[in-house]
């Protein structure tokens, strides 16, 4: 659900949708990763089911390689990030970052309940690996094979309940994929923008930092408690 507000420096009405939308974009541009690079818009064109069928693997390689769908998922996820229902909802199923949510999932029997532990863990790597650890900067490709195990699991989970393929497992297994791509343009995001969550409060950098500290000091207490 995309949230109004005011910039408080301008007094410009924005939705946080459309704020994290062109700050992501941005820092995209701003590494020169293209959305869509390698993809060809007209191999299926006038392509026959016969055809299809014989050219899944390349079509499928070919439908990976389109992004702006994974643009639009990583925006809502930065968007959730202010609204207190989704963050109560995903803190019920988080794990610590050094532990396995893969160890939660097997306790669970419901096909839904694991496919949202896998994604819920995958999405708070992504962000907490590209935005919020204190030590963004200095951990590398640190934890990046969990995050690829967590949302190509999340993509398995989905596909097990829906009987298939779908536009959503598809984002989730693009992100398994490229996830330590993703990781720095989030990186890139947050250390281009003087403050990249100035619709909340503007921040100076130091206080930035401290929230950064704080908010994963929390998460990482409550978990291990």
């Amino acid at each position: 659900m995309a949230i109004k507000f005011k910039h408080i420096d301008t007094g410009e009405v924005e939705t946080t949708e459309w704020f994290f939308f062109n700050q992501f974009m941005n820092a995209r541009i701003d590494r020169g990763e293209d959305s869509n690079s390698g993809y060809d818009p007209i191999l299926e064109v006038g392509r026959g089911q016969a055809w299809l069928e014989s050219h899944w693997q390349e079509t499928k390689a070919n439908e990976m390689k389109y992004d702006e769908d994974v643009n639009q998922y990583i925006t809502l996820v930065l968007a959730e990030l202010v609204n207190p229902k989704s963050l109560a909802l995903a803190n019920k199923y988080l794990v610590n970052l050094k532990s396995d949510a893969g160890q939660v999932a097997t306790d669970l029997e419901e096909r839904s309940k694991k496919y949202f532990v896998y994604k819920v863990n995958a999405d708070f790597l992504l962000l907490n690996l590209g935005l919020f650890n204190p030590d963004t900067n200095l951990l590398g490709t640190a934890y990046f094979d969990k995050g690829e195990s967590y949302y190509f699991s999340a993509a398995s989970s989905l596909k097990a309940i829906t009987g298939g393929r779908s536009g959503q497992s598809d984002v989730l297994e693009k992100l398994s994929l490229k996830f330590g791509k993703y990781v720095e343009i989030l990186r890139h995001m947050k250390n281009s923008a003087d403050n990249y969550l100035s619709f909340h409060f503007k921040f100076q950098k130091i206080e930035m930092k401290q929230m950064e500290a704080t908010l994963t000091q929390a998460v990482q207490k409550r978990k291990s408690s």
